[in-house]
């Protein structure tokens, strides 16, 4: 029944449904030889098909229908139904259906609820929120500059050339004033008669109310604003106290999140638990005090935690699901800007993170990284934010140039001073609060180098060596960036190194370890490692957590002479100690379920075939 041919017959021509003609068409029309009377035309007999399999044969009533043979009956279910018994999709809706969609909508909920980062985000913002009210105002590391320069950013006052400098207790400072309401200037003034002194906080000041506009001087005025920028704004429509608390607030939430998007990054991996209790470690005592008050150290750290542990991921995870890698790229981009305009070191540990990442990788894992379109956009957008902080200290550092304060400070004596004393550097990592005047107790601060001390170990031993080569460059950088760093600007504004200014670099010790025995756990180590260990961790590093918030209590409710005793309680905080103990507790509950859950991975076939599609996503 092909097409015109040479040696087709003249009645196949006449069968064919387009060649007929109504019957009332002229005869004219047609040659008498292609007509045919009616009663002569053949029947429509359907070619043979002699070629059925397993004795499937071809209905002599309808030509198309294929007739199966008996061995093969049909499903009754397949059968289609008459349409007496169709119903609309309105008529559909039954008490049952309803019963298990609100079943299915719990379950999502209930996913969600659990997921390692949320959980994570809900713990590390209770911990910080703790430390803002347990904490008084005013008690953090110069956090009434840090104050006055988040107030006045929020409101546009961005620099100031009106300036003054002071040299007092070894190290120099330069003052900038910026217009605010005058209540500002009395913030100083709320912690200063208990500061570094065996005093309770009830000797403190309280926060002024005078809302004409002066020259209010802060030693922060020519820092970046990143930071000042967001915690500022609750300044803007929360009346007296309450802006101080709400600017602690917004910095717990920051930070909170950057911490909570790390812990998402790490849970990505196949084998979560060692990368989540890595990122928790980094959590110090230290860290949390830092994210609850208004100091630009505390998401100097937490942006610090999301670029190590989404830089490293994407070193070390040679089989990401798909999209994995395109989420690392981002947080990684997230967190570096944040870094580098935090604080005058930004950049700098920024380019640490970049250069560990390619020293990690290695060639191989380079290339087909820097074909992933998505690392293409993340580079370009370090070069810009990396340009924008240098931009900004050079501008920044002409308003408060000034000459040499300290001259006879010799590299060989600066040098030799701070190495002697990086010991209370490394200590105070883990936590020395207020302004330097709450010492952690010991319990604490062991607690967290033995888990610290776990992890580094275990990873030496699962390392390569270009890994170990970056495991020990972050730890002998811990001893030698003070000193580094004090060398070059002692002369000008003298020692004055803290352990918090290396928190940005010590927190990739416990990333990267965390990430390299996630790596061999299974294949060369036992799964009961996976199991335990991180869980077990986490509840140390939650018992180093309480008392470290103990010993602060203390401190401040009756000048922390009773170490092992609450009363007679001078001072407590807005809502009483109970409230923020409750808070902080549960925040710590949190962060170790965070730790210890084990989310469900994909198995058989479809597991196989997305670790091959995330092979080929690069």
């Amino acid at each position: 029944m092909s097409g015109d041919g040479a040696g087709e017959p003249e009645e196949a021509a006449e069968w064919r449904p387009e060649q007929r003609e109504p019957e009332q068409r002229e005869p004219e029309q047609r040659g008498p030889e292609q007509r045919q009377p009616e009663e002569q035309k053949p029947a429509l007999t359907p070619e043979p098909m002699p070629d059925w399999p397993n004795g499937w044969t071809q209905s002599d009533s309808a030509p198309t229908l294929i007739v199966p043979p008996s061995e093969f009956p049909i499903a009754a279910d397949t059968v289609p139904q008459p349409l007496e018994n169709f119903e609309s999709p309105e008529s559909s809706e039954t008490p049952e259906s309803s019963e298990t969609y609100w079943r299915r909508s719990t379950r999502a909920t209930g996913r969600f609820l659990i997921r390692p980062w949320f959980l994570a985000l809900v713990g590390f913002f209770l911990a910080a929120a703790g430390w803002a009210f347990a904490s008084p105002l005013a008690t953090s590391p110069d956090e009434p500059s840090h104050m006055v320069k988040a107030a006045a950013t929020a409101r546009g006052e961005f620099v100031n050339s009106t300036s003054r400098h002071e040299v007092k207790g070894g190290f120099e400072k330069t003052w900038l004033g910026y217009p605010l309401p005058a209540k500002y200037a009395t913030l100083d003034a709320m912690s200063a008669c208990f500061r570094n002194r065996v005093l309770s906080a009830a000797c403190g000041k309280k926060f002024g109310t005078d809302e004409t506009t002066a020259i209010v001087e802060t030693s922060a005025g020519n820092y970046n604003p990143a930071y000042y920028f967001p915690v500022g704004l609750p300044s803007l429509f929360l009346p007296g106290v309450g802006a101080l608390y709400g600017m602690r607030l917004m910095s717990a939430l920051l930070n909170a999140a950057l911490l909570a998007a790390a812990v998402g990054v790490a849970a990505g991996w196949r084998r979560p638990g060692w990368p989540v209790i890595g990122v928790v470690a980094c959590g110090t005592p230290m860290t949390l005090f830092l994210s609850g008050t208004v100091n630009p150290n505390g998401m100097e750290a937490t942006a610090a935690v999301l670029a190590w542990v989404s830089g490293m991921s994407l070193a070390l995870d040679d089989d990401p699901r798909p999209g994995q890698t395109t989420r690392r790229v981002i947080a990684l981009g997230v967190g570096g800007v944040l870094l580098a305009n935090t604080r005058s070191l930004g950049v700098l540990f920024t380019l640490s993170v970049l250069v560990a990442l390619v020293v990690v990788a290695g060639p191989r894992m380079l290339r087909r990284l820097i074909r992933h379109r998505a690392v293409q956009a993340v580079l370009v957008v370090l070069a810009v934010g990396a340009v924008a902080a240098i931009l900004w200290n050079r501008y920044s550092n002409r308003l408060t140039a000034q000459p040499l304060s300290f001259p006879s400070l010799t590299a060989g004596k600066v040098a030799t001073e701070v190495f002697w004393t990086s010991g209370a550097y490394i200590t105070e990592l883990v936590g020395n609060l207020g302004w330097l005047d709450v010492r952690l107790p010991p319990g604490s601060i062991v607690a967290w180098y033995a888990v610290a001390g776990l992890l580094v170990l275990c990873a030496l031993g699962c390392a390569r060596w270009r890994e170990t080569l970056v495991v020990a460059a972050l730890v002998v950088g811990t001893v030698v960036i003070p000193i580094l760093a004090q060398v070059s600007e002692a002369r000008r504004v003298g020692i004055g190194w803290q352990g918090r200014y290396i928190l940005a670099w010590v927190v990739g010790l416990p990333v990267l370890a965390g990430l390299l025995v996630a790596r061999r756990v299974g294949a060369d180590l036992p799964g009961a490692l996976e199991r335990r260990v991180p869980g077990a961790a986490a509840i140390v590093l939650a018992l180093a957590g309480l008392g470290a918030f103990y010993w602060s209590m203390t401190r401040y409710a009756h000048s922390g002479v009773k170490k092992y005793g609450i009363y007679p309680i001078q001072w407590a905080p807005p809502g009483g100690w109970i409230t923020w103990w409750v808070v902080y507790v549960l925040g710590l509950v949190l962060l170790v379920t965070a730790v210890v859950i084990r989310r469900r991975q994909a198995v058989g076939d479809a597991d196989a075939f997305s670790g091959s599609a995330a092979a080929r996503s690069y």
